[in-house]
Parts: structure tokens; sequence; C-alpha cells
């Protein structure tokens, strides 16, 4: 019999709008569920700027979706005793929690300390709120939760799960070098965009461009500093498509503010959300990818561009480093103004055949990265050890 692993998050399927922490949790079931039983439990809709309730599936009772049991809960059961029921009806043998904020998290963490259930390992995986970009949105009240959270030790014997080896720094930093962190990639699906082909880029024209930003708008992602970037071109014909769920009404109206006031060489188009494959195809219809993130623990939207044909060009806040190495992309500082100019100039410069020549090694770039198996075999080491260590009272 299968062992049993129970995830506490904010979204799931069938929404689309809440960005790459989602798809992770997808991913970890689709790879996954050959060998363990998912049973997720999650809010009854999309995102932070979606609470109409699915119409699809059913509320505060047990769903089938995709390779899991989902329990979609609506606001009146998010309560630390539903979750202990939840709990103490499945018995799994370990929890897989993905974020340290997450209302349903925390009212997890609340329940266990409690002890209204069984003490069984629990995995939890940060997503960059330990880093100090994540730290500073709403800082007063993440410092004031942090304190408290450590006052009553409510991360007690977690086995926190890093995407990369800066993001184990920033957990230690944040709760202590005796921490126990392991690292593991972020999961992606084993192919994107299986179907892709070289011809469904669109021509490039040297003096032109067209920029593709995909993600939430919120101020975490930095759309605004493109922009403003963007108002030094002067002459150079740009398009900028941006895609993604309004997370921040005032943020997005500021965006929409420094859209306005750029010259008439650049159009901006706010598209808002798309399904899963309507975005890719957008995407796959751009030039570059950009995305100026103040932080980000892994950048599940990067590969799907690479994957996309699209050259990347990034701040220097991701793991996506050496995409310059390999011709795939660029990371830029954010507080060199000159040189985003610089490269905003030279993607526009590009004639077809040297931008072909780099869509090409962005897309092999994503394609030889989705087939390493050590990513997959890093999350199925945590996994094992979580589930392993199972207390003795929860019984298959």
């Amino acid at each position: 019999m299968k062992k049993r692993i129970m995830i506490f998050c904010d979204y799931y399927l069938p929404g689309y709008k809440s960005g790459g922490g989602m798809w992770t949790i997808v991913n970890l079931v689709d790879r996954f569920c050959h060998q363990y039983d998912f049973f997720v439990v999650t809010r009854n809709y999309d995102g932070k700027g979606d609470r109409n309730p699915y119409t699809t599936v059913k509320t505060d009772e047990w769903n089938r979706t995709g390779n899991a049991n989902v329990y979609y809960f609506s606001p009146k059961n998010l309560s630390r005793q539903v979750f202990a029921d939840l709990i103490n009806e499945i018995k799994p043998h370990a929890f897989f929690l993905n974020s340290i904020f997450a209302t349903p998290v925390i009212k997890f963490l609340s329940a266990r300390r409690n002890k209204a259930f069984a003490d069984i390992p629990v995995i939890l995986a940060p997503c960059g709120e330990a880093s100090a970009p994540g730290l500073a949105i709403k800082p007063f009240k993440k410092m004031i939760f942090l304190r408290y959270a450590k006052s009553v030790n409510l991360y007690r014997n977690i086995i926190w799960k890093a995407s990369s080896e800066s993001e184990k720094n920033e957990i230690k930093k944040v709760f202590g070098d005796d921490t126990d962190v392991l690292i593991a990639p972020d999961l992606t699906p084993k192919t994107i965009l299986p179907g892709y082909a070289p011809e469904l880029k669109p021509f490039k024209k040297s003096g032109s461009a067209k920029f593709v930003f995909l993600s939430r708008i919120a101020r975490k992602k930095n759309l605004h500093f493109f922009l403003e970037r963007l108002s030094d071109i002067k002459s150079e014909k740009i398009e900028l498509m941006i895609i993604g769920p309004r997370e921040d009404a005032d943020y997005l109206r500021k965006c929409r503010t420094a859209a306005e006031k750029l010259p008439e060489n650049i159009t901006v188009t706010f598209a808002g959300a798309f399904p899963y494959t309507k975005a890719l195809e957008k995407v796959c219809e751009s030039h570059f990818f950009v995305l100026p993130t103040l932080t980000e623990n892994f950048g599940y939207v990067c590969i799907e561009a690479l994957a996309a044909g699209c050259p990347l060009l990034l701040s220097d806040r991701t793991i996506w480093n050496d995409i310059e190495n390999h011709n795939a992309g660029w990371e830029t500082s954010l507080d060199d103004y000159s040189m985003w100019n610089k490269r905003i100039k030279e993607c526009v410069k590009m004639d077809d055949s040297e931008y072909r020549s780099m869509s090409s090694s962005a897309r092999r770039y994503a394609v030889e990265w989705l087939a390493k198996p050590e990513h997959a075999a890093a999350t199925a080491k945590i996994l094992e050890k979580a589930t392993v260590y199972t207390a003795k009272n929860v019984t298959c």
C-alpha cells in the first residue's frame, strides 16, 4: 500500500492565477503519484485577485483532481479543528507545506502545536519567503508573526526544503544555523511544450522586438521597474505584452500609469490572466521574456519561457545565473539602469538570423535542464526522509 502525503497550500488546480508555487505542487503530485497517495487541502478559489468559488469542484468535501485527492475548503472551514479532523481521517505518513505565511499553513501548524493529531514529519518549502526582499514586503506584520512563531516553537522539528544553496542560507539566517534544510529544485513537468517547433517563433526584424512578462502583477515581480527602463527607449519599436492576474490593485494602477507615459514607439498590452496552455502560446509568440523580479527562490516561469524559445532578460535575483553562458539570455543587476537599457537595445537590434540562433539555445537549455534526473531524485530523498520516520501510531 502506498504511503500517504498530505499537502496544505493556498491554491491548487483547477486554478492557474496563483503563480509557480502552485505548479510545483502539481508537478510534485504528478511525478510521485506512482509512489505516494497525495491529499491536498486548499482554498476553493483561484487566487488573491479572484475569490469566486470554483464551479467545477465540490466545496468542503474530497474531490479527485488529476492525480490527487483534493479538499477545497470554504472560508468558514478554514479552522484548526477542520484541519485536525481531516488529518485524523486520512492518517498521513508525512505533511508537505508550501509557504511560511499562508493562512492554511499557519492554521495547520497551530493545530499541530496544540497536539490535535499525531506527531507526523513535516516538510516545509518557504518558496522564497525567507529572503530579504520577500521579508521586506509587509515587513512589520511578518516580523511580529515570526517573533510569535519562534516564541511558541511553531516550526519545531520541521524538514525545510530549499530550492537552492542561497535559499538554504536564507532559511538558516531567519530560523537558525541548526535548522534542518535539504536542497531540491522546484519540480517541473518532464516536458514543456513537447510539440514546440522553431517555426512557431515570430520573425525578428532588426529595429523592433516583442517582449512578454508572465507573472502575477505584484510588487515582488517588479514590473514597474521594466516599464521605467522602457521610458528611455525613444526610437526603437517595442511591444510588451503583460500576462498575469492582478494581485495588488494599487501596484497595477502604478504600472498602468507608467505604461501610459511611454513614448509612442512603445506599445504595452495588459492582457490579464490566461489558462496555462494559452499563456505558453502567448509566450511562444514573443521574442524575449522579461522578469525584473526582486526575489525568486526558483522562477518556474523562467524554464517555461526558455522552453518556448524565449531568451530571458532577468534581474540578478534568480537561480538562472548561467543563462548568458548558454546564449539563452542575460541576468542584470537592478542597480545598473544603463545595462538594462543596453540589453533592451541589444534585443531590439538583433536580426532574425541572430535571434533564431539565440532562441534555439534557449529551447535547448530548457530541454536539457528538464531531462536532468537529479532534480526529481533530490525531492525523492526529502519525501523518503519524512515518510520513513512516521510516528508509530499512524497505520497503513
